[in-house]
């Protein structure tokens, strides 16, 4: 029998909390989330159940039959050979040329979106020109490319061009030594290839490539021209080169992409013309072929044509042309018009509001089949998903106008019938929204899925107008522009539309490790725990120090040397990506690289600088024990304290519980949180600000966790808020410490309210009763807890619902619960697909119960 919230006392009356739907009373907890998949068509069905899932757990795939194709790493090296001596910018291009002109085509049963980015959907492709350490790992593996002697020899081809090569000779051993320990901070990205992009889509739904290349051929056409007026001037008329390389570079990428498009419409034709038997299935695959060779050649005429347009594009950006994590962009406005084509007018591509909410099902299981040839670290930190796909919804249009639509109803519906994990949903939330759609958000958070996250709307378009003001070109976003943001991964806020987009992640993320850091400030900079090496400057003996205050600047110090450390990396790498890793397909369909003639990876208009600060809440809970027990109540010394964490809190039982009692983070509790206060905004937040990226602006913290709160936790010795060492760390930005915020749901709200100053935004993890939640009283209780977060100028907050008693059944069971859906940090994963550890962590956060006093504060309407 389902569980059903305890009645309350409420205002003078008793409030029952029924089930909305009574035949729940009939679902057991224990496989509640079971019961909620229902895929709008058979179709849809049939696809979730062959859905080729890629997830990985502990670094390992779950699907056995999962593996690294060799198809593109052959085919970019024969075009890199047969290219040498052409300007690289002109060999990017050609290389793009190759691999689309000549890589396998797939196509699938039942499909309505076609177009996959390997030789056979089992597999992913590897990225030898970006990091050769990622590609050797997987030479290591069951899942090598096959023939593996090939696949190494062309690694080894490949290892002197390759951005990891070029990079590393700008540090000093001792630094990439510290880099790749993985333990005060992650490593760099030119040592993993992992990027993140948001393409601009836009202009190729709205223009087309055909009318791309026809600005190209004009921008090349007067460029040559100014090459040859006289008198020469040298110094104008040589910085025409580059550019010319550039804009014959985009025209050979446009017309690749537009052939590869046209060999699948060529390809469904045929399979519809010989070989289906189905006559409906014929009709649908000879409209595919219709619609391949119109688009992304053509502008897109309906919803179907935008579908399939975008899709193509982002096998293009996210895994043809160079790997790139994330589904950023703001898919309701960015389809919207397309919608009303086909379902409002029907004057193209005629369907109904449920043929849409099909589309969308069929578009997620298309991202859920998505392989990404990610290096182990990032497989180990990204349990139980495929890759970060997110895409966001929601928010306002210029002038604070409500963006919701049917077609963001459609995209929630979607996802909330066809139960994937991917792709993430991320909602903006903004007091205009209209109510229906609201409620589509609870109904996905309601029934488990841990999606969508909500971000603060207003907040995301000021922090949109902040970062404009350090553009290099004066030409950041104008205020109607803000308005146009999405996620450029779990957490960042980026800019959408037809310029000023993020082209690289070396633009913003990454991570450093706060509750390391403070370990090794704890040691001189020495990490005794893990490494058994010196990871930071010598900060001082900890025993010796009479302050609080010299504690904060010994950490202050080891934050500051990773901090421009770690910036340092991802901007050497921006630089050589610069040289040998441009992108002229994004820069032909982004407005500003066509006007200015400068390739993407180097154009910035709008700086979007951030890294993420992981394990925060494990050093701030730290340090406030710190104070208050050696510092101000001088309870112990640093001696006891250091001998204690030294020994892992053995035979410290009674010290350990008194600093495991020490206030902690999450429950309105002043004498911790302004401390904690303190330390995300004139440290974390005010040392980050010192540092300027490549585009300009100053970096400012995002805490995200991802999956790294695990495994930076297994590297983490013991810490003084009373955590053994090798125990998971904090599972977000700003989130309570499991099972730490014992003062109920809105104390939660009021702490992470006080932090305000210098971060660009922090994750907020949340588990709510689900009995509540299911009530006939769970939305309005859920709509004033987001009304108040969002009057509070909270960035961000995200939920898990799902009962103890189901998550501690999958773990017996994990067969019986394919279905179960949890938030982790950031994404969501199969529950069952997280390693055991990182399931325990889950089931550790505190779930939250109201009291009384929690709907007075958020004055609930019961």
């Amino acid at each position: 029998m389902a569980m059903v919230a305890q009645s309350i006392n409420y205002k003078g009356r008793t409030i029952d909390f029924p089930l909305e739907n009574p035949e729940e009373i009939n679902v057991p907890d224990e496989i509640l989330h079971e019961n909620l998949c229902k895929p709008t068509t058979e179709r849809t069905r049939r696809l979730k159940a062959r859905c080729r899932w890629k997830h990985a757990s502990a670094g390992e795939f779950i699907d056995k039959e999962v593996r690294a194709g060799i198809e593109r790493m052959r085919l970019v090296t024969e075009s890199h050979k047969a290219t040498a001596g052409k300007p690289e910018v002109i060999r990017r291009a050609l290389g793009l040329a190759h691999l689309l002109n000549n890589s396998t085509l797939v196509l699938q049963d039942d499909e309505l979106i076609i177009g996959y980015h390997a030789e056979d959907p089992e597999m992913f492709p590897l990225y030898p020109e970006l990091a050769y350490m990622a590609v050797q790992d997987y030479l290591m593996t069951d899942y090598a490319p096959q023939p593996k002697d090939e696949a190494q020899e062309i690694l080894d081809y490949w290892k002197p061009f390759s951005i990891q090569a070029k990079c590393e000779p700008y540090f000093d051993p001792i630094d990439l030594t510290r880099m790749y320990q993985v333990s005060t901070m992650e490593g760099p990205m030119f040592a993993s290839g992992y990027n993140s992009i948001v393409p601009p889509y836009e202009t190729v739904l709205e223009d087309g490539l055909l009318k791309r290349i026809e600005l190209a051929k004009e921008k090349l056409a007067n460029a040559q021209a100014e090459m040859e007026k006289t008198p020469w001037d040298a110094t104008k008329q040589l910085s025409w080169i580059p550019k010319i390389d550039l804009w014959k570079a985009m025209i050979i990428a446009d017309e690749a992409v537009i052939n590869w498009a046209r060999r699948h419409a060529r390809l469904a034709k045929i399979v519809a013309e010989n070989f289906e038997t189905n006559s409906a299935r014929k009709e649908e695959l000879l409209e595919i072929s219709e619609i391949c060779h119109r688009v992304p050649a053509e502008p897109a005429k309906g919803l179907k044509d935008a579908f399939q347009s975008k899709w193509f594009v982002f096998l293009i950006c996210h895994a043809l042309d160079r790997y790139a994590s994330g589904f950023a962009q703001k898919e309701d406005e960015l389809l919207e018009p397309y919608y009303n084509i086909s379902v409002n007018d029907k004057s193209f591509q005629p369907m109904t509001h449920k043929d849409v909410v099909e589309l969308v099902e069929c578009e997620r299981l298309k991202i859920s089949e998505h392989g990404a040839g990610k290096s182990r670290a990032y497989r180990e930190i990204f349990p139980g998903s495929n890759d970060l796909f997110i895409l966001t919804v929601g928010g306002t249009k210029p002038g604070y106008v409500d963006a919701c639509s049917d077609m963001t109803d459609a995209i929630l519906e979607g996802a909330r019938n066809i139960r994937t994990t991917e792709p993430s949903i991320v909602f903006r939330w903004d007091p205009v929204g209209r109510v229906k759609t609201k409620r589509l958000v609870f109904e996905c958070i309601r029934d488990g899925l841990g999606y969508p996250s909500i971000m603060h709307n207003r907040i995301g378009v000021e922090q949109m107008k902040f970062f404009s003001q350090f553009s290099l070109t004066k030409n950041g976003v104008t205020d109607d522009e803000a308005h146009r943001w999405a996620n450029v991964l779990c957490m960042s806020p980026g800019v959408c539309g037809r310029r000023k987009t993020q082209k690289t992640r070396s633009e913003g993320g990454s991570a450093m490790f706060p509750a390391k850091l403070l370990e090794i400030a704890l040691n001189d900079g020495y990490d005794w725990s893990y490494s058994d090496m010196q990871l930071g400057p010598k900060t001082g003996n900890a025993a010796d120090f009479k302050t609080f205050d010299e504690l904060l600047e010994a950490f202050r110090k080891q934050y500051a040397y990773v901090s421009s450390l770690v910036i340092r990396a991802k901007d050497v790498m921006r630089h050589f990506e610069c040289q040998v890793m441009q992108m002229p397909f994004v820069s032909s369909i982004d407005d500003g690289c066509m006007e200015l003639g400068i390739d993407s990876v180097e154009l910035s208009e709008q700086p979007n600088g951030w890294h993420n600060p992981i394990t925060t809440v494990v050093a701030a809970n730290s340090l406030v024990a710190i104070k208050k027990l050696v510092f101000d109540e001088k309870k112990y010394t640093m001696k006891q304290l250091l001998d204690a964490l030294h020994a892992n809190w053995e035979g410290h039982d009674a010290m350990r519980q008194d600093f495991l009692n020490a206030p902690k983070w999450g429950n309105d509790d002043p004498y911790a949180d302004e401390i904690i206060r303190k330390f995300y905004e004139e440290i974390l937040g005010g040392e980050l600000a010192k540092v300027t990226n490549f585009s300009g602006g100053p970096v400012l913290p995002v805490g995200q966790a991802v999956g790294l709160y695990m495994e930076v936790g297994s590297r983490t010795g013991p810490t003084p808020d009373g955590r053994f060492g090798g125990d998971a760390a904090d599972d977000g930005g700003i989130s309570p410490y499991f099972g730490t915020d014992k003062k109920g749901p809105t104390a939660v709200l009021k702490s992470v309210a006080k932090v305000q100053k210098n971060q660009k935004t922090n994750l907020l993890n949340q588990r709510l009763n689900v009995p509540m939640m299911r009530s006939v009283h769970g939305f309005d209780i859920w709509k004033s807890y987001m009304d108040t977060w969002e009057a509070l100028n909270i960035a961000h907050v995200q939920f898990n619902c799902v009962s103890t008693a189901e998550l501690k059944a999958a773990q017996k069971e994990p067969e019986k619960h394919q279905d179960l859906i949890v938030r982790v940090s950031g994404f969501s994963s199969r529950f069952v697909d997280i390693p055991t550890y990182g399931q325990n962590t889950i089931i550790a956060r505190n779930e939250q119960h109201f009291g009384a006093d929690d709907y007075e504060y958020i004055n609930a309407p019961l």
